[in-house]
């Protein structure tokens, strides 16, 4: 933080701080710049901010115009240094498919709505069939998902209007975030040039544009294949011969032996194409039946079946962790944004009303803050609290740490360093 430029003069904070209140905001899950201020008020409040974070809470009106000013790649350097670290440090290498790849998914949500444009006129929009026009953030990320559950920020593109061709146009989901994950794709490769990954991606992505954006950075990928996408890629997979067609099951107990699994995996050995790019198929079936305590089924769930095409030659060996790899997409929409709206950090309200730049640094440190929240709550001391406590619960945790940061704590002294060890 304290490398970054610092154009402003005579400010009565290092820039640090106003970058460190800004993400504290969302650690401590405070919902609001107002809710923030009211906590900072008290004075124990601030003397334990400062014990802790070694820096002064400025007024989120002072953090505000700062980061309002603040170029986005600036804030955005701040996270990329930080997940780099952590894959040095080899924090995610139990996670990786096949001992080889990341998997990073590949998704974009809606993040709020306006009746009117910004002053930067830069907001997507749809019109509705009464003509009403609405404006609203769209934004594509890239997230380093684990079977643990972690979802972990890697890149982050802004959905605009704008064409190929420079013209604006009415928002389209697919156009808009395909355009957008090229944008992305770039990003991603800068910054991560060497990491070996997989992309995880749902069924707007299997596309030509998609695979050669993949093949040109390296990467793999694992994406779903809709029964209406990709007609004649259909029709060859119906054609393919028996003999290259192979097939495993599984069966597993759980709730308590309430709940049997079966699980039935397909896969065609010889590879298929899309135009010029080889592709691979697989899917499975999963079906659940409910158990009474004498382990006889009373209800049968209507079986699911999952289809992906990858990059990956797939075989016996390696089609279950394959499968399971590209399930992990929705830990994008479930960890990813849906505790973010959800989960106390308040991703649709609007932190900066006036300036899009800084809205977009907010949701820069607030993934920041979600990373380092993740860390703590996975972590072994963590998870030991809710194995004691069935009935503890993630919300009722950060209010303690709030309580506690609202207290007299003069004799208790903050570590200068603590090592954070990850559950298995």
């Amino acid at each position: 933080m304290d490398l970054l430029p610092d154009k402003r003069k005579g400010s009565a904070y290092e820039l640090s701080e106003i970058i460190t209140g800004c993400i504290a905001m969302f650690v401590f899950k405070e919902t609001s710049r107002n809710a923030f201020n009211q906590d900072r008020d008290e004075e124990n409040f601030r003397d334990n901010y400062l014990k802790i974070f070694k820096k002064e809470l400025p007024h989120m009106d002072t953090v505000n115009r700062v980061i309002s000013q603040l170029n986005l790649k600036e804030i955005e350097s701040i996270k990329q240094t930080f997940v780099a670290g952590l894959i040095e440090q080899r924090i995610f290498r139990g996670f990786k498919l096949l001992d080889k790849y990341y998997t990073i998914a590949i998704d974009g949500t809606g993040i709020n709505s306006y009746k009117e444009n910004n002053a930067e006129q830069n907001l997507t929009y749809k019109i509705s069939k009464n003509g009403v026009t609405n404006y609203f953030s769209h934004v594509v990320e890239a997230k380093l998902v684990t079977s643990s559950g972690f979802s972990i920020s890697t890149g982050s593109e802004w959905v605009t209007n704008q064409s190929e061709t420079g013209i604006d146009k009415e928002f389209d989901k697919q156009d808009c975030e395909q355009r957008a994950f090229g944008r992305l794709a770039q990003q991603v490769k800068e910054d991560y040039p060497r990491l070996p990954i997989c992309i995880i991606a749902d069924g707007l992505y299997p596309n030509k544009t998609f695979m050669k954006t993949c093949q040109d950075n390296g990467w793999a990928y694992i994406v779903v294949l809709k029964d209406k996408s990709l007609k004649v890629l259909q029709e060859d997979i119906a054609d393919v011969e028996k003999k290259h067609r192979h097939s495993i099951e599984y069966d597993s107990l759980e709730a308590k032996g309430k709940r049997h699994i079966h699980l039935k995996y397909e896969w065609i050995t010889e590879k298929l194409t899309h135009g010029e790019h080889n592709v691979y198929w697989l899917s499975c079936t999963e079906t659940i039946s409910h158990l009474d305590q004498n382990r006889k089924i009373i209800l049968v769930e209507k079986p699911t079946r999952f289809v992906n095409l990858t990059s990956i030659k797939v075989d016996k060996e390696n089609v279950q962790d394959i499968m399971n790899a590209g399930r992990m997409r929705w830990k994008i929409e479930n960890e990813g944004f849906n505790t973010q709206k959800n989960g106390g950090y308040n991703l649709g309200h609007k932190y900066s009303r006036k300036s899009f730049t800084g809205y977009q640094n907010y949701y820069q440190c607030l993934q920041i803050a979600h990373i380092i929240n993740q860390l703590i709550e996975k972590s072994t001391e963590i998870v030991a609290l809710f194995k004691e406590n069935n009935k503890l619960t993630i919300k009722h945790l950060w209010k303690q740490l709030l309580n506690w940061m609202a207290s007299n704590n003069e004799e208790i002294t903050v570590k200068k360093s603590l090592q954070i060890r990850l559950a298995g």
